[in-house]
């Protein structure tokens, strides 16, 4: 049940809105967090019938570090859709930051032979978690291309040796398309 303050705070917002104080977009943002919180999650279905999202998935506030970070963790096989630049180079400054502080913990020894069992065990650590990353990695990857209006199976480029890479990398560091495109709406940036 929504209660009264709740109500009148969205008739403000839709008043702001007709006047153009607010776009529509905001509008929308604002009261998602005033109607379910600013912990809409997907498995909120309540949250996905109510904004007919296709993606129910909310998009984290500009200052939610944590959030961006965690949102492809979330969307770890959609492959569909689009992603920010934000979202993207978060997520992979956070894998690298996390990859570097794993290699410190065993000493820069990379083969494990001759090391502690600690070494040998991180090491073993670090290597699931490097798989278990593929997925989201190459999924926000796709997004991102899809942000620019590209096809996903650019992400194959990686596989050229030597200019490959740098092409990707160069394909992440563009701005995506303004507005909608064929792979669904601009994501907020």
């Amino acid at each position: 049940m929504i209660d009264q303050a709740t109500l009148k705070s969205v008739e403000d917002l839709h008043r702001l809105k007709t006047e153009g104080v607010i776009t529509a977009e905001e509008f929308d943002r604002a009261k998602e967090k005033l109607l379910f919180g600013s912990k809409a999650t997907a498995t909120n279905p309540v949250f996905a019938a109510a904004t007919g999202a296709s993606n129910p998935l909310p998009t984290p506030d500009f200052e939610d570090l944590k959030g961006w970070v965690t949102l492809p963790l979330k969307r770890y096989a959609d492959f569909t859709g689009r992603s920010s630049r934000r979202e993207f180079w978060l997520f992979q400054g956070a894998v690298f930051v996390a990859g570097i502080v794993a290699f410190g913990l065993i000493g820069g020894d990379l083969t494990a032979t001759g090391g502690t069992v600690f070494s040998a065990l991180m090491l073993f650590i670090i290597g699931v978690a490097m798989l278990a990353l593929v997925v989201p990695l190459l999924a926000v990857q796709v997004r991102r291309l899809h942000d620019q209006d590209k096809s996903g199976w650019f992400v194959l480029l990686n596989f050229v040796p030597y200019i490959g890479a740098l092409i990707v990398l160069v394909l992440m560091l563009l701005e995506g398309t303004k507005g909608e495109n064929r792979y669904g709406p601009d994501p907020w940036q």
